[in-house]
Order: C-alpha cells, then sequence, then structure tokens
C-alpha cells in the first residue's frame, strides 16, 4: 500500500509540474513538509535509541521526550518511551504514558505491551500483588511473549521463589524463548533455589559466553561458581560487573555484591 502511495505521488508530480513548473514545485515543497512532520518522531525515537544503546538514558529519554511533544508519536514510540522512563526511575510518568494508551481502543499488540510495561510500573511502585494479577490475566488470555515470560517468571520468584508452580512457569518460558537473557536469569535462580548447581551452572556458562553487559548475569554466576566452590572463579565473574551498565531496573544492589565478595574472600580465607 505504501509502494502504491508513492508511485500515485510521483505520478502527480509529474503530470503537475508538466502542466505547470511553479504547480510542481509548490506541490513537491508540501509533500516533503508533509513527509518531514509526519516522519519527526521517527527521527527523534532513532537519536533516542542510540543513546539508549550507549548506556545514556538520559539523553535516550530527551529525544523520545521530543518523539512525544510533536502529538503523533505511533503506538512503538509510546512503549520505548515508556520503557525508557523505566530505566530512568521515572515510575509514574512511565505508568501515565501507558495508562493514556489504554485508556483509548488500540491494536491489541499494543495494548498487550502496555499492559506489560504498566505491570513493570507497579512492581517499580510496591505493587506486585497488582503486577502479577494483571500480568497472569494477560497469560490466561493465551497471549505469550518473551517479555511477559521473563517478566512474570521473575514476579513468581519474588512472590514464591520455592513454589512447584514458580519452576513449571520458569521451565515453560525456558522451553519457549531459551536464548532470552532474563529468561535464561530466571530458570538459572529457579535450580539455584532448589540446589541443583551444575545445572543452574549450565544456563550461567551459556550466558556468561555472551559477555553479558548486565549486573545479574554475573552476579547469579558467581553464587553458582561459590556454590560450587570454584571461589577464584566466583571473584572474577564479579569482577566482570564493573563493565555493565547499570539502571534504576538492575536488581542486584552494590551491598548485595560487596556481601557476595566478601562471603567469597572469607571462604577462600579459610
Amino acid at each position: 500500500m505504501k509502494f502504491l502511495n508513492v508511485i500515485i505521488v510521483l505520478a502527480l508530480l509529474f503530470f503537475l509540474t508538466k502542466y505547470n513548473l511553479f504547480l510542481g514545485l509548490a506541490a513537491f515543497v508540501i509533500i516533503m513538509a508533509y513527509f518531514i512532520y509526519k516522519n519527526i518522531p521517527v527521527i527523534y525515537r532513532a537519536k533516542g535509541r542510540k543513546c539508549y544503546m550507549d548506556g545514556d538514558y538520559k539523553g535516550a529519554k530527551k529525544y523520545f521526550k521530543k518523539a512525544m511533544d510533536t502529538g503523533h508519536a505511533n503506538g512503538d514510540i509510546r512503549i520505548e518511551y515508556s520503557y525508557v522512563l523505566l530505566r530512568t526511575g521515572d515510575i509514574d510518568e512511565a505508568e501515565s504514558v501507558v495508562n493514556h494508551m489504554l485508556a483509548y481502543k488500540i491494536k491489541p499488540e499494543y495494548r498487550n505491551r502496555a499492559i506489560i510495561q504498566r505491570c513493570m510500573c507497579y512492581y517499580k511502585q510496591g505493587n506486585i500483588e497488582e503486577a502479577i494479577e494483571d500480568a497472569v490475566e494477560l497469560y490466561n488470555e493465551g497471549f505469550r511473549s518473551i517479555m511477559h515470560y521473563g517478566m512474570l517468571g521473575f514476579f513468581k520468584i519474588i512472590v514464591d521463589p520455592m513454589s512447584q508452580d514458580t519452576f513449571d512457569f520458569c521451565k515453560e518460558a525456558y522451553e519457549y524463548a531459551d536464548d532470552d537473557r532474563d529468561i535464561c536469569d530466571n530458570m538459572l535462580i529457579c535450580y539455584y533455589n532448589r540446589g541443583e548447581y551444575e545445572k543452574a551452572k549450565e544456563i550461567s556458562d551459556k550466558v556468561i559466553e555472551t559477555s553479558p553487559k548486565f549486573v545479574e548475569a554475573w552476579y547469579h554466576a558467581a553464587q553458582v561458581a561459590c556454590k560450587l566452590k570454584d571461589y577464584e572463579g566466583a571473584l572474577e565473574k564479579l569482577d566482570h560487573i564493573e563493565e555493565c551498565r547499570r539502571s534504576f531496573m538492575t536488581t542486584i544492589s552494590e551491598e548485595e555484591i560487596e556481601k557476595l565478595r566478601a562471603d567469597i574472600k572469607a571462604k577462600l580465607e579459610k
């Protein structure tokens, strides 16, 4: 359809220019102005994405905000903006963005993603029960996605880490996407909690091979290595955390990292 529209526009420009050069040029200027107007949000999103990939979350927020301020940012941009706001700790603003989307009739794909984002807002606001309720409802509707599996598995681990239901759900998620970092991390934690350290190590090794840049991967890998009495290896893994990016969504605190480091060193000294 877009290709057909381009053909129609080009044909129109051709005939207008042939009929009257000035009229053709005027039409060209108007069309280009409209094209720029329509695509300004996309241009700002591209700049925001680059900032995000560089770890500049504040810069990403600035450009996504510019895209929103145009007044005609599409659903994808709005969802991404709410995600960036979560990273910068602007939880209420992130919730406001998705609530505004959910107040209208929108495409199912946008609705489901907006609900996922709102669940993350609830979690960061301390409303884990409400977050789980909405996430489970989405699951019961038949919705499946990597992000949803990773999020709900994480919530289940927080609320009931040792239950069979949590383990079964995380295993289902792992079978759905065994190469996703969050899903792998959830499965690793489940095995770790059950004392199945070798199985946890198998997942940890697979994740570590990708040289991840998120704190949780190295922290949990160090925990597993410590349980398997590989204390030197555990310390090496903790050292990699210095290379990782941190944001408001990072789930491991500096205090937890230093406590684990101290525990490992104490074991080495025995």
